[in-house]
């Protein structure tokens, strides 16, 4: 680790999980070692094969700014109050099971809530702290876009992320 941290080198390793091979970087990490999995090189999907996917929709000015001012606001947001719903409900289920309780029923699906305008959001969440040469959005056609946006349909992302995995990543 000490070797590691003085040449700010990582090692290469390769680990077992889940019954596969992963390729892995081990890298220190607060006094101790960190093992960061990777994809193999056929995980990975070239960029160009996803092109059609990302259609080409032009971003406003407006809009630019905006999302410059989301991303200052979102520096330093603690992330110790995100949890995974999903390990947090296995584990109850299995310590209910462990304990000899039946595991309880799951409840309806909630409705879906309705379709929000992420621009309005956007706008409202970013409220008096954005800087005051942002224009205010054009009022709403029926359709629920402003007079000057065109509709463009978004395509469904099917695709796999083709990033590594763990802290970092």
């Amino acid at each position: 680790m000490e070797v590691l941290s003085r040449t700010k080198l990582v090692a290469m390793a390769k680990a077992a999980i889940r019954s596969r091979e992963r390729r892995a970087v081990v890298r220190p990490y607060r006094g101790m070692l960190l093992l960061q999995t990777l994809r193999w090189r056929d995980e990975i999907r070239d960029p160009e094969d996803l092109a059609h996917l990302v259609p080409d929709v032009p971003l406003s000015e407006r809009e630019r700014r905006l999302a410059e001012v989301l991303v200052q606001e979102m520096i330093g947001v603690d992330d110790t109050v995100d949890h995974d719903r999903y390990a947090r409900a296995l584990e109850q289920l299995v310590d209910a099971v462990i304990a000899g309780n039946e595991p309880a029923e799951s409840a309806e699906p909630s409705q879906p809530e309705p379709a929000v305008d992420l621009m309005t959001v956007l706008e409202q969440s970013v409220g008096e702290h954005g800087p005051p040469d942002v224009p205010r959005r054009t009022p709403r056609s029926p359709t629920g876009r402003g007079s000057d946006q065109p509709a463009h349909p978004m395509p469904r992302d099917t695709s796999r992320s083709p990033l590594g995995q763990g802290p970092g990543a």
